[in-house]
């Protein structure tokens, strides 16, 4: 192989390489189509942030207090959020690499419920730790994501109020928080 045939093959290789890093922690994620289940189950219509960040761990925001007049600070991408917290709400989040396409990856609860992460949007089977595993990521602490995941159940209770992050410790765009209220 010459020299050019050799820079090309080279060139081409970075541009993937780059291009596969980018996809997983662009902090510019195409905004969520709408069509999660955002309107159903008492829910208010809010719409999640779109965007992914902390691909090194780091949520750009280590609080959640924010201003009384404003709501919380951004959390994961989150200055919104689905609000879940009717007793008959769905609080299932599909946990899988699609997550920032939804809406629910930023959802408002009540103290003392429960969200469950599972492989669809049905709760009916948790989600797959293994390969997905759930991390805590900004926001109050002491963060229940990770201390109160039940994985055979796939499901976090969360008694305390605050603004908690998640991530996928594998996947930086698996990112989001969750808003709980008194």
């Amino acid at each position: 192989m010459n020299m050019s045939m050799r820079l090309a093959s080279i060139s081409s290789a970075v541009v993937l390489a780059a291009a596969a890093a980018f996809a997983c922690s662009d902090d510019a994620t195409p905004a969520p189509s709408g069509s999660d289940d955002a309107g159903s189950s008492g829910s208010s219509g809010s719409s999640g942030s779109s965007g992914s960040s902390g691909s090194s761990g780091s949520s750009g925001s280590s609080g959640s207090s924010g201003d009384p007049d404003t709501g919380p600070a951004v959390l994961n991408g989150c200055s919104s959020y689905v609000d879940r917290t009717a007793e008959d709400a769905s609080r299932v989040i599909q946990w899988d690499t699609t997550l920032f396409q939804r809406d629910n990856r930023c959802m408002k609860i009540k103290k003392g419920q429960k969200v469950t992460f599972a492989t669809d949007d049905t709760g009916g089977t948790p989600a797959n730790f293994d390969t997905h595993p759930l991390g805590a990521q900004g926001g109050d602490t002491p963060n229940p994501v990770e201390s109160a995941l039940e994985k055979n159940t796939g499901e976090v209770s969360f008694a305390t109020a605050g603004n908690f992050g998640y991530i996928c410790t594998v996947h930086a765009s698996m990112v989001g928080a969750i808003l709980v209220t008194e």
